[in-house]
């Protein structure tokens, strides 16, 4: 009979008090990038452009999780992470890799809502793909498979943080509803919401990556870190 394993050395309220607090420290350079992708996933909505409206919307979304990432790992290193620097993640040699990488996954993890397999086995399975790419230089199949492998007999906790963060968040939008309605300027201030939510939401991702590697591999955030130099 196998051995239980062992409760992870963090809790679900740690990790979701690490990335408020990180988002919290970094808030202008962080929802700068959330600003911004936002702002172009908002302009093309209201254009309405269809098929490629969607498909645009996706990509703005994992752009901002692959810079808010990069920004993340920056962060838990001690370093201060600029919006600049953070943009430029666009012009990096794994960028196109990456953005497939997050759009496959975006898309399997939404079509699982609907489909066969429910969101809730895909997400946690999946939670570090991108900072495993980023940092170890993954091929897109490899990437997969390291995060399954980090995320073993740890996918409830990440599960139930990844909720957690949501819950929340959806309750802050759903005060700004009760107080100002559909109006134009309550949209604009769920829209606002929204981008300051991600810089939260967003840098998940790269906080397990971090606390998995150093659990699993004993690795530090510094020696993760010194790896996207």
């Amino acid at each position: 009979m196998t051995a239980a394993p062992p409760p992870p050395p963090w809790t679900v309220t740690s990790v979701v008090e690490r990335s408020y607090l990180m988002a919290r420290d970094n808030f202008a350079a962080f929802v700068t990038i959330s600003l911004v992708f936002n702002a172009i996933a908002l302009v093309v909505d209201l254009i309405g452009l269809g098929v490629l409206g969607a498909i645009v919307h996706l990509a703005c979304g994992v752009v901002s999780a692959i810079c808010l990432t990069w920004g993340a790992l920056q962060a838990m290193a001690g370093r201060k992470p600029a919006w600049e620097a953070m943009f430029r993640q666009m012009q990096g040699p794994l960028f196109g890799r990456l953005l497939l990488l997050g759009i496959i996954q975006y898309v399997a993890i939404g079509l699982s809502a609907i489909v066969v397999i429910p969101p809730f086995f895909l997400l946690p399975l999946w939670a570090v793909t991108i900072p495993a790419m980023m940092v170890e230089r993954l091929e897109l199949g490899a990437a997969f498979s390291r995060s399954a492998d980090l995320t073993r007999h740890r996918r409830l906790a990440i599960l139930l943080t990844f909720l957690l963060v949501v819950v929340i968040l959806i309750g802050g939008s759903l005060v700004i509803f009760l107080l100002l309605g559909h109006s134009a300027l309550g949209q604009l201030i769920v829209w606002l919401y929204g981008s300051v939510a991600a810089t939260v939401l967003q840098p998940l991702s790269a906080i397990f990556y971090v606390l998995l590697v150093e659990e699993k591999n004993g690795a530090s955030v510094s020696q993760i870190a010194a790896a996207l130099e």
